[in-house]
């Protein structure tokens, strides 16, 4: 995926989340379902953010690759889901997992 695709996905991937953040302020009848509505926003977030996680997850250089850093990758990913299992907050979650993931690399050596 060349740089210009990634850039393109992000942004796609921004006005998304903000289309749907935006959404109840812009039509009434998504503003009456209150906190079934939040609820939904804190999963899409995390669906997208667990999307663009997934393919950096697996696949390296164009390849599927299953080596060293694979094991990296799940290991801030579980973080991640473990952390983002108690604190419901979706950028603590990714932060804490990226974290765990430099980390443990750096403790490595790597």
């Amino acid at each position: 995926m060349t740089g210009n695709a990634w850039l393109l996905a992000v942004l796609g991937a921004g006005v998304g989340t903000y289309a749907l953040r935006a959404a109840p302020f812009l039509w009434r009848p998504l503003y009456r379902m209150g906190r079934r509505y939040v609820d939904l926003l804190t999963n899409v977030s995390f669906a997208i953010a667990a999307g663009i996680v997934a393919k950096s997850l697996l696949i390296q250089e164009q390849a599927i690759r299953i080596d060293g850093e694979f094991w990296l990758r799940l290991l801030g990913v579980v973080a991640a889901l473990l952390l983002f299992r108690f604190l419901r907050s979706t950028p603590a979650a990714l932060f804490f997992g990226a974290g765990a993931a430099v980390g443990v690399k750096w403790l490595l050596g790597g």
